[in-house]
């Protein structure tokens, strides 16, 4: 099973978990029950300026990426001034709220898992008695977490292909770099983010758990359960357990793409290449 899906602004509503516990707060939901999913809660978010999240925690866990603007974020006792490139992991049962900082929206890619219950279900998140939070704090320090799992890597970071280290054999024009994972802290899910260089690809495989891909610029091709698609900036993909799936970069220029897993991939054998099981076949069956 797979979904090809584009967020567009118009996809930016009001979600009803937050209403009267939110100011200026919208959500479009890229993946969940209704592209067949059953764990991963993948979403882009938009504060307006002003805009306020009332301090809440979750029964699940949340990782975040800032696409744009800037947002105050508490999580737990701390506040941080958060912008483009800075991500992090609040945990589950964290308390934690959001405001915006500026003059411009800000903008995140939001991912929940395990994933969050249905409007009407069981309830999944609640809203602290306490409302108030700080108007302002200082920038974010990358070296100075206070506690917290959070992070920064912009897609500018990214090294040129000639001054990459560690990189696997037949894939020196792919950069992956772990953002969210195990490592980091987190229980439930992994956030990447991805560039592959023209004329890469990656071939067929499937996995044990789910991915979902949020490309921020170039083109690439997939392949999912034999359909050829291709994505492009907004483009949303989903591939769900037992997906066949494979990417290859036909176009003359970089694709960049965030990436998510959930559930968290087992220690061994997370990745099934049918190339790889096809002369394992040859060489056991003859």
């Amino acid at each position: 099973m797979h979904h090809v899906g584009t967020f567009e602004d118009a996809s930016l509503v009001a979600h009803p978990v937050f209403s009267g516990h939110s100011e200026g707060y919208l959500q479009a939901g890229l993946i969940g029950p209704h592209t067949g999913s059953v764990h991963t809660g993948l979403s882009v978010a938009q504060l307006a300026p002003g805009g306020v999240v009332h301090q809440h925690v979750h029964a699940y866990e949340e990782g975040f990426y800032v696409l744009s603007g800037q947002l105050v974020a508490t999580i737990g006792a701390e506040s941080y001034l958060l912008g483009p490139g800075d991500y992090g992991c609040v945990k589950v049962g964290t308390p934690h709220s959001l405001r915006t900082s500026g003059i411009t929206p800000a903008r995140w890619l939001q991912m929940a898992a395990p994933q969050p219950k249905t409007v009407g279900a069981e309830r999944d998140t609640f809203f602290s008695k306490d409302q108030t939070m700080p108007a302002s704090a200082p920038a974010f320090d990358v070296a100075n977490t206070r506690g917290n799992l959070l992070g920064h890597f912009a897609t500018s970071q990214i090294p040129p292909v000639s001054e990459r280290q560690n990189v696997l054999k037949g894939l020196e024009g792919v950069y992956l770099n772990w953002l969210i994972d195990e490592k980091f802290g987190a229980a439930h899910h992994r956030l990447l983010l991805i560039e592959y260089q023209p004329g890469v690809s990656i071939g067929l495989h499937d996995h044990t758990f789910e991915e979902g891909y949020f490309i921020l610029s170039g083109e690439v091709e997939a392949t999912m359960d034999g359909r050829k698609y291709t994505a492009k900036p907004g483009h949303v993909l989903w591939t769900g357990v037992g997906c066949v799936h494979a990417f290859a970069n036909v176009s003359d220029r970089p694709v960049v793409w965030l990436e998510t897993f959930a559930p968290q991939p087992p220690r061994e054998n997370a990745f099934r290449f049918m190339a790889e099981w096809t002369t394992k076949a040859r060489e056991i069956e003859g």
